[in-house]
């Protein structure tokens, strides 16, 4: 039931497409006194066609019901569609590594937003939900800490030092993996096995202090290891 007009309560409308989840979220909300379930959609299109999250102080939305766990694009999409609302996403650990620091200016395009990993309590989830509500952050410890701690490798980087350390080999690979080849191609190229291809850039991200493919290719631009191409 609706709660009057002056009420000091925050209106919460959930997004997810798995209804057992949509169900137990809207009724923890309803369970609190201070917030109301005004609504509730399996998707972003329907939540839109029924426009009563228009009234909502949070959206709850789970993270798999928007973009399989690819958050950057869900928050760039949800920063871009409605930017003055308040998101608290829920996911999974895998969504929580999907969060990159270069990733963060896109999510701060949002009011308010925050990460949680749909897998804990009730009363930790209100809680959340609360802060929210109130402009504040809400993110999970250990992505915290990974975010920082890249952050951190990257403020203490200075020169090119890192790339010293690799082997005439790795410095092979890493070129080869920025200028697109796949693991595949680079082990016919080289006359190795897919295996030692792998081997090669494990070792060459513990040197670099990198964890994504898509860094390799990023860092090996911004040394001019090799130049990006303009096919268009």
């Amino acid at each position: 039931m609706r709660r009057q007009a002056g009420d000091s309560v925050v209106r919460v409308y959930v997004v997810a497409d798995f209804e057992p989840l949509r169900v137990g979220l809207a009724n923890a909300i309803a369970s609190a006194p201070d917030l109301e379930i005004i609504g509730w959609a399996p998707s972003l299109g329907e939540m839109v066609r029924d426009g009563s999250y228009r009234e909502s102080d949070v959206i709850v939305v789970d993270v798999q019901t928007v973009n399989q766990a690819n958050m950057p694009e869900v928050y760039r999409s949800v920063a871009e569609w409605f930017p003055a609302l308040r998101v608290l996403f829920l996911g999974g650990p895998e969504d929580g590594r999907a969060i990159a620091p270069e990733d963060i200016p896109t999510y701060m395009g949002l009011s308010s937003t925050g990460f949680l990993y749909k897998h804990g309590d009730a009363e930790r989830f209100l809680e959340a939900v609360r802060i929210i509500a109130t402009d504040g952050f809400v993110c999970e410890a250990d992505v915290i800490k990974r975010i920082l701690t890249r952050l951190s490798q990257w403020a203490n980087y200075s020169g090119d030092g890192r790339a010293e350390n690799l082997s005439e080999r790795q410095s092979e690979v890493l070129v080869m993996v920025a200028s697109g080849r796949s693991n595949k191609e680079i082990a016919q190229e080289l006359f190795v096995s897919e295996g030692t291809v792998k081997v090669h850039i494990s070792h060459i991200m513990t040197k670099l202090a990198l964890d994504r493919r898509t860094e390799l290719v990023r860092y090996a631009l911004s040394k001019g290891l090799v130049q990006m191409t303009d096919e268009s």
